[in-house]
């Protein structure tokens, strides 16, 4: 089956049920809530399914839900109080925004549900979150922009297009890119615009940022989605050999770019494993109460064209078109 076409399935939400034989007894019992900021995103795909490959290990009655879109902050905090409801044993929650869930957050604690965050963090404060599950994506951006420092001889003028701003994941992976690029004089960051995790969106900021700057060098993508747009904005303008163009998530669509020469590199953040050790994490406090550790931190790689392997692709289930 196609990854789109799966994807297409989950938007709604899915609900799955572990293999309860093999579980200890109070497994049995057990509900968990998995909330995404959207399932349009082959990225949360992804991480669904290795969270349900954990549910399913461990015995678990998993929902794994989302708002309808990214950005939806009001549609997301909806969600989580529907699941809320519900009494689930943990909460597996990737917040859109790290301070408008605090509240949310906090409900859940008095309600005695704990909650593990994934791949983008709550905000510091009242609300109690047991770990937090993902990359080190200040690590992870600096290790990219690193890349493209060195892809552009230490010389050159750089684009960046963030997601949305107030969030952790997004802030994170701009702090990592400004750490490399402020600490190498030859690199020039013309323009730093918030295209929102959105490829449209992407395209458009990089079509203002190629005639504002059309000695622009590089343009980096927070995500492939934007990465995508600036592909397509590059493009059109005639300038694919000229600007380095990377993105972050490794989606179905960027390693179709990566094979087309379109993108030059992606990073691969395990999403899945990110999925995986999410559940685990929450199944061992609430069953065994093992504590986890402030971080759960997954690794993450670069990923160029000759890395998109026919062994990478059918290790995640992944047929290009």
């Amino acid at each position: 089956m196609k990854i789109m076409k799966q994807i297409a399935s989950s938007v709604v939400g899915l609900a799955v049920v572990g293999l309860m034989g093999s579980a200890p007894v109070f497994a049995q019992d057990m509900k968990m809530s998995f909330i995404v900021k959207d399932m349009t995103n082959p990225y949360y795909w992804r991480m669904g399914e290795g969270a349900k490959k954990a549910a399913a290990e461990l015995g678990i009655d998993l929902t794994f839900v989302s708002a309808k879109v990214n950005g939806d902050i009001e549609g997301q905090i909806a969600v989580v109080e529907t699941e809320l409801v519900k009494s689930p044993d943990a909460i597996v929650l990737v917040p859109m925004n790290g301070t408008a869930l605090i509240p949310k957050v906090m409900e859940a604690n008095n309600l005695g549900i704990p909650v593990i965050t994934a791949d983008t963090r709550v905000d510091d404060g009242p609300g109690k979150v047991e770990t937090f599950v993902g990359l080190d994506e200040r690590e992870s951006f600096a290790g990219m922009a690193e890349w493209v420092v060195e892809k552009l001889g230490g010389t050159g003028k750089v684009a960046i297009l963030e997601g949305f701003r107030g969030s952790s994941t997004a802030e994170l992976r701009l702090n990592g890119m400004m750490d490399v690029f402020n600490a190498n004089e030859g690199i020039e960051v013309v323009a730093s615009i918030a295209a929102d995790w959105d490829r449209e969106k992407g395209l458009k900021a990089s079509e203002d940022i190629l005639q504002a700057h059309p000695d622009v060098a590089a343009i980096i993508g927070s995500n492939d989605q934007m990465a995508l747009g600036a592909v397509q904005a590059v493009k059109g303008a005639g300038k694919l050999d000229q600007v380095l163009i990377v993105g972050d998530d490794a989606i179905p669509s960027a390693l179709s770019a990566l094979k087309a020469g379109d993108l030059d590199a992606t990073i691969d953040g395990n999403t899945d494993r990110v999925g995986y050790e999410a559940v685990k994490a929450a199944y061992e406090l609430v069953a065994n109460g093992t504590k986890p550790d402030a971080m759960i931190t997954v690794p993450s790689s670069i990923m160029i064209d000759k890395d998109v392997t026919q062994a990478y692709l059918d290790g995640r289930g992944i047929e290009l078109e």
